[in-house]
């Protein structure tokens, strides 16, 4: 079965293949919130949701600005 990807190619979405099922449950049970992580992990690398380079301090603050106002 074909992947759905959208603008991406197919080689930069092969990562998925490695996640184990597990963790794929979990997503598609909303369990795990992968724009969330993302978003932590991005704002870990001083970017911001853009993927431009922002800082470390400023990632982080737009990351809990984002948090705060899913609340």
């Amino acid at each position: 079965m074909p992947y759905t990807t959208g603008k991406f190619a197919v080689d930069e979405l092969q990562f998925i293949q490695s996640v184990p099922v597990r963790v794929l449950v979990a997503v598609t049970c909303m369990e795990l919130d992968l724009n969330l992580l993302a978003r932590e992990e991005l704002a870990s690398r001083g970017y911001n949701e853009s993927g431009v380079w922002v800082g470390l301090r400023r990632a982080r603050d737009g990351l809990q600005a984002w948090k705060d106002a899913k609340r």
